[in-house]
């Protein structure tokens, strides 16, 4: 089952500050990752990087493949938040320390 897919204020309006156009395709495949991610049936993912983000928390980043884009997120079983879109990659922080 999918999990239910919450976009937040601040990656909606990530997706404007970057110029992403609605049907182009950046956004296909920003649409396309976020997809894949509530239906994999595990996360992370191999590919998905545990980084910082402010004030003191930490989310998962998966690159939007094809794109110098990068898509933040947490997950549940039931649920997947994407919380912002950069272009620049996170500094990976070794889960075993978070």
């Amino acid at each position: 089952m999918a999990r239910v897919i919450d976009l937040t204020p601040r990656f909606l309006a990530r997706l404007d500050a970057l110029g992403v156009q609605r049907g182009s395709g950046a956004s296909k495949a920003i649409g396309a990752t976020i997809a894949a991610l509530a239906n994999e049936p595990s996360l992370p993912g191999p590919g998905d990087a545990l980084a910082a983000t402010p004030p003191a928390g930490t989310a998962w980043v998966r690159r939007v493949p094809g794109h110098n884009l990068w898509l933040w997120f947490t997950a549940s079983e039931a649920h997947l938040v994407v919380w912002s879109l950069h272009r620049r990659p996170p500094v990976p922080l070794d889960p075993d320390l978070a």
